[in-house]
């Protein structure tokens, strides 16, 4: 790694320091740290397609290499390039590479609609990295759209335990409200935490009583 590109990138002066490995690179093409570390600057600075070019070369040079394919698996994530992703995240997880492949590979299959599969691969995710904050938000997210709100209500509390945020006290608000629990608490620490988060999201817990309460007085009938 480029320390002295390192120090610029977090000073922000990302144009400096992509500058900088790519005149290193240029003097010698056969340095994966750097090649690795310039993707992950252009990918940070938003430049999708200089990553691709620089990564699909590399890849060249430096045949099947686990760390260059789980970069370009996020480029084309990130580029709305699911298929491609999710055949690159599908033979990392196949070779047991590190949990992030699993982690990806449930963001790319809920993108593509397969969120049954996708909830399975956040939960082997989860298994490899149990204190991983966004492993647990991701399979809480999954189970609440999934309508599995017990469960999803325990995953929101165990990314809590890791780092309390307005967003998992609101969600599991509306957990415990379809599971006809008590909600107050909840949104009172939302509210607490963010309150910008908090009335931002407002309305769908609005909408979601409206419908609770339809529901309820439609089975009373």
């Amino acid at each position: 790694m480029n320390k002295e590109a390192e120090k610029l990138f977090n000073q922000n002066k990302k144009e400096a320091a992509i500058k900088l490995l790519v005149a290193d690179l240029n003097k010698d093409a056969h340095q994966l740290p750097k090649i690795l570390q310039l993707s992950t600057y252009l990918v940070q600075a938003g430049d999708l397609e200089q990553a691709e070019e620089l990564l699909a070369r590399a890849l060249e040079m430096f045949k099947n290499n686990q760390d260059l394919l789980y970069n370009l698996g996020n480029v084309y994530y990130l580029a709305d390039k699911f298929d491609k992703a999710n055949q690159i995240f599908k033979d990392l997880v196949d070779d047991n590479y590190a949990f992030e492949a699993y982690f990806m590979l449930a963001k790319t299959l809920d993108q593509q609609g397969k969120r049954q599969l996708a909830v399975m691969y956040a939960l082997t995710a989860v298994e490899k990295a149990p204190q991983d904050l966004q492993a647990n938000e991701l399979l809480a997210d999954l189970l609440l759209a999934n309508g599995n709100f017990q469960e999803s209500l325990g995953f929101y509390q165990q990314a809590n335990k890791i780092k309390p945020e307005a967003k998992h006290y609101f969600n599991m608000a509306l957990c415990a409200m379809n599971l006809k629990q008590d909600y107050q608490s909840y949104l009172n620490e939302s509210k607490k935490l963010d309150e910008a988060y908090y009335l931002k999201h407002e309305k769908k817990l609005a909408d979601l009583q409206e419908f609770i309460k339809q529901g309820d007085s439609n089975g009373e009938r």
